[in-house]
């Protein structure tokens, strides 16, 4: 009975490590430990069973980066996959302009539903709503659009192909990756997205550059760059050690874009438990003389999951007013 109940305390995934570590615990409970020592001693030696979990995973991690081709995601590895059809998620965008001293608002809300998950990708259907300052309200037709799992929409005459592996360095961890290259004409030039991925660390997407060029006299990909962007994880709760802060999967992103004389700096705050993954996000934009002059502000306002693992898992959930710190 002791064995059961640090078990459920524990919360036993089933690995030889931890069980051997709950034996020795029940040892000590057997040849009479005080209760404040023995909690003590389990803490330290939890605590060092989830170092030496984390250091076995990181070994796997590097072995597999270093030997077999790493597979393509699947639907287990898109914000969207694990979820049934009529899963849906609401994000509210607050924007500010401040143009010549002149200041004005307006509030974008996104409602964003999912169709269907096949073999091919992901369907989604989002419907706009644009409040402006004068409080004149536009809503939008609804939008499909088909995603594959690396979240780049579905589209002709995309030729795609694998790059060399490369290894990513996040929160001062070393990820091996595999790239994948998405190559395609566009009516604002040659696109480009570079995608740096791997099944094994969520949100699964750790890097994406984008590249648009002009093209002009069939000069390909080599005109000029018109935009680019670059959006990474700087940080995620997989690559933690402590149980308790991995339970909790949270990741932040950063994307830096520039467009001309313009450059838009986003950070994002995610969970992979809400299905798009989005719970907050910032974006400035700032001139030539680094002047900011927009800002928007995004957050998930309402959502409603139903996850097809475990089955019949339903869930609704309103964000608080006061967002949930990030785990440092």
């Amino acid at each position: 009975m002791p064995l059961l109940f640090i078990a459920g305390k524990y919360n036993v995934d089933g690995t030889i490590c931890q069980l051997g570590l709950l034996l020795l615990f029940d040892l000590l409970r057997y040849f009479g430990i005080k209760p404040l020592a023995f909690w003590f001693i389990s803490g330290i030696i939890g605590a060092m069973g989830n170092m030496l979990i984390g250091l076995c995973c990181a070994a796997l991690l590097t072995a597999a980066g270093g030997s077999a081709p790493m597979p393509l995601l699947t639907a287990n590895e898109h914000p969207w996959g694990r979820f049934l059809p009529d899963t849906w998620c609401i994000v509210q965008t607050v924007t500010v302009f401040n143009i010549d001293g002149r200041v004005t608002q307006s509030t974008q809300t996104v409602r964003t539903t999912l169709q269907s998950v096949d073999e091919s990708g992901i369907t989604l259907q989002e419907t706009e709503t644009l409040e402006l300052g004068g409080g004149r309200i536009t809503e939008k037709r609804p939008q499909v659009v088909k995603y594959d799992f690396f979240n780049e929409p579905i589209q002709d005459k995309v030729q795609i192909r694998q790059g060399e592996p490369e290894k990513l360095m996040i929160d001062r961890k070393v990820v091996p990756c595999a790239v994948r290259i998405y190559e395609q004409q566009t009516s604002g030039g040659h696109l480009t997205t570079t995608i740096w991925y791997t099944p094994h660390v969520y949100p699964y997407v750790l890097r994406v550059e984008k590249v648009l060029r002009s093209v002009s006299d069939g000069e390909g990909a080599s005109g000029q760059i018109i935009r680019t962007s670059v959006t990474l994880v700087q940080e995620t709760s997989a690559l933690r050690v402590l149980r308790g802060i991995r339970r909790n999967k949270t990741y932040t992103l950063r994307t830096e874009e520039k467009v001309g004389n313009i450059t838009r700096i986003t950070e994002a705050r995610c969970s992979w438990d809400v299905p798009g993954g989005l719970l907050e996000s910032t974006t400035r934009e700032f001139d030539t003389q680094n002047r900011e002059i927009r800002r928007s502000t995004s957050r998930m306002t309402n959502y409603f999951a139903h996850e097809a693992f475990p089955v019949s898992s339903y869930r609704t959930w309103t964000v608080p007013a006061t967002p949930v710190e990030t785990v440092q």
